[in-house]
């Protein structure tokens, strides 16, 4: 065996045992008490429980449930156990959609082998820090995302309907994910994502036929609601330039809508991209242009940090370790929008390449 090798696997151990190291000392600082998130997640699928309504404010940050009906409906199977065993089912269900995401991802683009995909779950690991700390769900928004795109990528467009509902977990970080979802599926996706969705909104009508007004309510009282977090500002472009945002995104709106166009017209521009890189560019772009997000939803650039480490090598391999850093010494606050910004470059430097090679002509010796 080659000594690179030996290194390199070496390194990739010393990774993985450190990220989950840093996890675990983490997870002790807080001991739950810190999981605001998921206080409020556990919070809402217990009062689905009781009959109460969900649109409310939990735990001891007072934060709201602002989300469609059906999220607190995920939650409902951790109720059944006291909050720190929840939280722990929760984190390691994260952690396995993380790895089969990974796992599928590599496989399709070939190349890889098991200490490279040990090598980017251990990377997962340190660029998601926030998303464990605060207890989000971002590891279960990553698997929907992944999940819809090799849907597509199969064909099976009845299904990618049936999904749709996964992508409105949080459908402000999908701006230009939904639709090219929808363009791609045509009339299929269209009608049995809508069908599906409205049957959600249905059965939560019968449970509570004033949820609308009460979310609305909510994300109301959000709109005055600016980011002034110290810690953790929002990953947003205006956050990052000091224009600040509110918790419904709309603070910065003209910004936002500049942001969708560029976005947009990125991934018209390369939409002769196979499926899974083209959506894993949309995806990217989605973030890019996202009205309110946090460090912890920039887990949605792994499809792209995979793609981008399709051949793989230790520049690509050092990828990885600048979108970390970045995130790190930004302290997850807004310059963590920068690792959007990044990868997105990245995204289309590798694009135009391809479109590039594709348009040099092959010059075949006469026979």
């Amino acid at each position: 065996m080659k000594i690179q090798k030996i290194l390199y696997r070496a390194f990739v151990f010393t990774n993985l045992v450190l990220a989950i190291s840093f996890m675990l000392y983490t997870l002790n600082l807080t001991r739950g008490n810190d999981l605001f998130d998921f206080q409020v997640f556990y919070g809402a699928a217990r009062n689905v429980l009781a009959g109460s309504s969900i649109y409310t404010n939990y735990g001891a940050a007072n934060l709201p449930f602002w989300y469609f009906p059906w999220v607190s409906w995920i939650f409902l199977p951790l109720t059944f156990f006291p909050f720190e065993i929840a939280s722990l089912i929760f984190l390691t269900t994260g952690l396995v959609i993380v790895a089969v995401v990974i796992h599928f991802l590599t496989k399709h683009y070939q190349g890889f082998d098991i200490f490279d995909r040990t090598y980017m779950f251990s990377m997962v690991i340190w660029i998601s820090w926030l998303g464990y700390r605060v207890g989000q769900m971002s590891y279960f928004v990553l698997g929907g995302a992944v999940l819809v795109v090799f849907v597509l990528a199969r064909e099976q467009k009845y299904l990618a309907g049936l999904c749709l509902p996964l992508l409105l977990l949080k459908p402000h970080l999908f701006l230009i994910f939904i639709p090219l979802v929808l363009w791609m599926g045509g009339w299929k996706t269209v009608l049995t994502g809508a069908l599906t969705t409205l049957s959600l909104f249905g059965i939560e009508f019968l449970v509570t036929p004033d949820w609308v007004r009460q979310m609305l309510g909510l994300l109301t009282h959000g709109v005055g609601c600016l980011d002034t977090n110290p810690g953790w500002k929002f990953t947003t472009l205006s956050s990052l330039i000091g224009l600040g945002q509110n918790y419904v995104g709309t603070a910065a709106l003209l910004l936002t809508i500049i942001l969708v166009a560029v976005a947009a017209f990125v991934v018209v521009r390369f939409h002769f991209l196979p499926k899974i890189p083209l959506l894993s560019l949309a995806m990217t772009a989605s973030l890019f242009c996202a009205p309110r997000a946090n460090a912890y939803d920039l887990i949605l650039l792994v499809p792209a940090l995979i793609w981008l480490s399709e051949k793989w090598s230790i520049k690509t391999a050092l990828i990885w370790v600048a979108a970390t850093l970045i995130l790190f010494l930004s302290h997850f606050s807004a310059g963590s929008y920068l690792v959007t910004v990044m990868v997105l470059a990245l995204c289309i430097y590798k694009a135009y390449s391809i479109e590039k090679r594709k348009r040099v002509p092959v010059f075949l010796p006469k026979n």
